[in-house]
């Protein structure tokens, strides 16, 4: 029977990284050859007295590359670099974000801040005459689309069909990597308080004038007996597309080819996430859509104002009315109109197996938070570099345990991951980078302290390592929008340059 079929397992997930000697990356690893070197030197002149001085400060330095603080995983360097970059940008007052009519913007415009300040958005038809708006970042040559799903959720729904929407999503991703053009994948998940604004338009259209007054009296109770700590949980899956040409300069292909391109694979992406747990009410957000919930984000105090204005026709507000009349960016929180925010991201996910329902206490409401965006990215691998991504890792795997006599339990482990990540891509399964941050928007940094313990506490349950992105909340605010920021496209170095260091 259904009922007997028990919870799958899932895991091997791998740190991407280049491991060099004693546990240090490659690159660090390195940079130690041209130090040997010298000592070797310096004692064949028998400068004994210099090499032991160099060889000090070598072990001195090295020591703080490789101790890591237990809470956020960063070692000194890191710490330093963050701290000093963020000292020298309040300095220089690129911490700040002034917009309207008094602020800084030419047009006096309240423009998105940041990475996502020359983006533009549109609206276009799909191949069933479908409205989608499309967002466009020309630098990056991105376009991306968003969509707003209803998921079922896992209440009286027996294991065997949770198993299979978990397959169908991983196979959805995988398809994700064979697709041309997709570079990156976002599903966000909100809670916010409920309103209540919908609850009551609905009793009150089914309320009939010639009913008792104690049906009317119930029919009015409603809202207010039924709407108190009630959350509202929106789901939202951003595709970002690469608008890149096959020309050698990888010029922008235009906003008319890829809005055709776009529309026509739209009903194809919407339809594939029918049988993934998405739900069968999947549906493209307008140009509108994507309008009024990122300026709720900015400004979570006007919810209940945006709400009820669509619900009588529209906002009537645009992509340069989307962003914040002013912005502040701390070194662990980011101020935003009437509200401030925290955001967290993973730096290490779950080195063994765990179950389907492991981020459900993460997902889930949290009292004395205006917001929470829980934001998982994925960026997919293409299938064509898959195999030498997954050959890179077994070899890197097995030099990291050659460098032992008796390897650890856990290169061991992650050996026996690298080979099994293999033999899968084989067989056809691909291979995704991923990363997940958490967002907390409040009225107030007092709730902060609180949500410090709780917030981790959280994803500790789902054997996730997170830490306050520091120095760059503004960034990070942005990423966990479904709005299809693919931050590894705006890095300066590529990702092998990165798994080295």
């Amino acid at each position: 029977m259904s009922g007997d079929v028990p919870a799958n397992n899932y895991g091997n997930i791998v740190k991407p990284g280049r491991m060099g000697i004693l546990g240090l990356p490659l690159g660090i690893s390195l940079l130690g050859v041209p130090l040997v070197l010298i000592v070797v030197l310096m004692l064949t002149r028998n400068l004994y007295v210099p090499a032991l001085t160099v060889v000090g400060i070598a072990i001195f330095a090295f020591a703080l590359v490789s101790i890591r603080r237990p809470s956020d995983g960063r070692n000194f360097y890191e710490r330093r670099a963050l701290l000093m970059a963020h000292r020298r940008s309040v300095k220089r007052g690129d911490n700040l974000y002034i917009a309207g009519p008094t602020g800084r913007t030419p047009d006096g415009k309240t423009r998105l801040p940041g990475l996502l300040a020359p983006s533009e958005l549109t609206s276009h038809l799909d191949s069933f005459g479908n409205p989608f708006g499309l967002i466009r970042l020309q630098s990056a040559r991105h376009y991306t689309v968003v969509l707003e799903t209803y998921p079922d959720g896992d209440s009286l729904v027996d294991q065997q069909r949770i198993n299979s929407m978990i397959d169908h999503w991983g196979a959805y991703l995988a398809d994700t990597g064979v697709s041309e053009g997709i570079i990156g994948v976002s599903v966000t998940v909100e809670t916010s308080p409920d309103s209540g604004l919908r609850l009551r338009r609905m009793t009150q259209n089914n309320k009939h004038a010639g009913g008792s007054e104690f049906s009317h009296a119930v029919i009015d109770d409603i809202p207010s007996s039924f709407r108190s700590d009630s959350p509202a949980i929106t789901t939202r899956l951003a595709i970002t597309f690469s608008g890149k040409g096959v020309d050698t300069k990888g010029s922008d292909r235009g906003l008319s080819v890829m809005a055709d391109e776009i529309g026509n694979r739209l009903p194809v992406l919407i339809g594939n996430l029918f049988d993934t747990g998405a739900g069968t009410s999947v549906r493209a957000c307008t140009a509108q859509d994507i309008v009024d919930f990122t300026r709720t984000a900015y400004d979570p105090t006007v919810a209940a104002q945006i709400e009820q204005a669509r619900a009588e026709g529209g906002t009537g507000l645009d992509w340069v009315d989307a962003g914040p009349t002013f912005a502040a960016r701390e070194v662990d929180h980011y101020f935003h109109d009437r509200a401030v925010s925290k955001t967290w991201h993973m730096f290490e996910g779950p080195r063994g197996q765990f179950g389907p329902k492991v981020l459900k206490p993460l997902l889930s409401p949290t009292p004395g938070v205006l917001r929470k965006r829980v934001t998982i990215l994925y960026r997919p691998i293409p299938a064509g570099e898959a195999a030498s991504v997954v050959e890179a890792d077994i070899n890197n795997a097995s030099f990291a345990g050659s460098t032992k006599r008796r390897p650890s339990a856990r290169q061991q482990q992650r050996l026996a991951y690298a080979k099994k990540a293999a033999q899968e891509e084989e067989q056809g399964a691909g291979l995704v980078r991923f990363g997940i941050v958490i967002t907390a928007t409040c009225a107030a940094t007092t709730e902060f302290p609180r949500l410090d313990k709780i917030i981790p506490s959280l994803s500790n349950r789902a054997r996730l390592r997170i830490r306050p992105a520091l120095g760059n909340q503004d960034v990070a605010f942005q990423a966990g929008l479904p709005l299809g920021l693919v931050l590894a496209e705006h890095t300066l170095l590529p990702d092998q340059v990165r798994d080295w260091i």
